[in-house]
């Protein structure tokens, strides 16, 4: 079967991205990873990050670590969140973002608890 290709577009912040790479392997099609900055998309249209509004916040956490556990994936918010994720896309677009590359820095930054800001 010849396999359709999809751009996959993500930020390392979310974790609704992080659910969702898990969640890929499930499509016939041949993912091409695609890191944006997801803060720079919501200043462009004027909006405020789900994490930025407290109600929003409160929702996004609970139901995120509901989901990952649904799913039985390994799952702990970054000590810090939400984060800047550049250095993390910057990295992902050095090292080629492959599914391997994407898929470390997804497991380091959302498996750990650890601090997101520490070099």
């Amino acid at each position: 079967m010849d396999k359709t290709s999809i751009d996959w577009y993500f930020d390392f912040v979310s974790p609704y991205s992080f659910i969702c790479f898990h969640r890929l392997g499930e499509l016939p099609a041949k993912i091409s990873y695609k890191p944006v900055l997801f803060a720079g998309l919501l200043e462009h249209w004027g909006q405020k990050g789900p994490a930025e509004i407290p109600a929003k916040r409160k929702w996004t956490y609970r139901w995120c670590t509901w989901w990952a556990r649904e799913l039985g994936i390994t799952f702990r918010f970054p000590g810090h969140h939400p984060f800047n994720p550049l250095p993390y896309l910057r990295l992902a677009v050095a090292a080629g973002a492959s599914d391997r590359v994407v898929r470390r820095i997804f497991n380091a930054l959302w498996t750990t608890g650890d601090d997101a800001l520490d070099p």
